[in-house]
């Protein structure tokens, strides 16, 4: 058990540290990470993680190191992994608060570095939502309420009451096609 708390640690520490752009960001590293390499998660699982994120409030990174490290290890593991995952952003805010206290904002060397950042941090978040899609969205229902939402969204809709009506959708469906089955 400890084997796998200390990997849950320093797997999220590893990561935390290492990817910029917060928890979307993440979410690839973490199923390259938990599915492909260490073999401790299937995709389902990371897309159920993804979810969950996604819909409770807090820190997405903070979630999911909470999430994976449950079905890991259970409690403890949960701990391991939320220790792992706000370390590194914890030792880095503290050394730039006692480093950089007359950090120009117009600096142009911190401006370019927030630019590429932006930037790598949109193309992982694209990457993520592509991945997602393909495996969530099987067939019209997925695809319509998607494309729905998606313009929602991008219309300025709370996201709030996007995923309620996405819950609210998912229910009726769903009982729609139960009733379907049990008619045959």
């Amino acid at each position: 058990m400890a084997k796998k708390l200390w990997l849950l640690f320093f797997t999220f520490a590893k990561i935390a540290a290492l990817v910029l752009g917060g928890g979307l960001a993440m979410l690839p590293v973490i199923e390259e990470t938990f599915v492909n390499k260490k073999k401790l998660l299937s995709n389902e699982e990371v897309l159920d993680v993804v979810a969950l994120t996604q819909t409770v409030p807090g820190i997405i990174a903070a979630n999911a190191a909470v999430s994976i490290g449950m079905k890991v290890a259970g409690f403890a593991g949960a701990l391991a992994a939320l220790a792992g995952a706000i370390f590194p952003s914890f030792v880095i805010i503290l050394t730039i608060a006692i480093l950089f206290p007359g950090l120009s904002p117009e600096n142009r060397f911190w401006l370019g570095a927030f630019a590429g950042i932006r930037a790598g941090v949109t193309g992982l978040i694209i990457a993520t939502a592509w991945k997602i899609g393909k495996n969530t969205i099987k067939g019209y229902f997925e695809a319509v309420t998607a494309a729905i939402l998606l313009a929602a969204a991008l219309y300025g809709i709370n996201p709030g009451i996007i995923i309620v009506t996405a819950i609210v959708l998912g229910v009726i469906y769903t009982q729609i096609c139960a009733k379907r089955v049990t008619e045959k």
